[in-house]
């Protein structure tokens, strides 16, 4: 059944996806001049997302990616630097298609940020 969703979705997203492809276009232009005429004082620009949000955002993203393609979409939290990783995978294979920030990128990171460590925080 998911599979019949996901053909129909993308027969309708092809039909469709000229036409609202411009119209979110015109959209986000008009809420840039939005955001611009209200300047920076504005709440919105100012008030960070809620972490439910967040969660119902990516729940949301993952349902739908989930369903078009038949790829598996997984959120996780780098502990150490306190940021978000994103695994997209096979779901009938489990095999780990890609990642964002990807691992090499990771290790390199924890490396350096390790020899900066040894450099600025042993002479204290």
């Amino acid at each position: 059944m998911a599979r019949i969703d996901a053909l129909i979705a993308t027969q309708v997203g092809d039909t469709t996806r000229p036409r609202q492809s411009d119209l979110e276009s015109r959209e986000q232009a008009n809420e840039v001049r939005r955001l611009e005429e209200a300047g920076p004082n504005d709440a919105l620009a100012a008030s960070p997302a809620k972490p439910e949000e967040v969660r119902a955002a990516a729940e949301r993203l993952q349902t739908v990616i989930e369903t078009a393609t038949g790829r598996q979409l997984d959120f996780s939290l780098n502990e150490r630097f306190k940021e978000l990783i994103v695994r997209v995978s096979d779901r009938a294979s489990g095999e780990v298609i890609k990642e964002f920030p990807s691992k090499e990128f990771m290790q390199l990171r924890e490396r350096l940020n390790d020899l900066i460590g040894m450099f600025i925080d042993k002479k204290a």
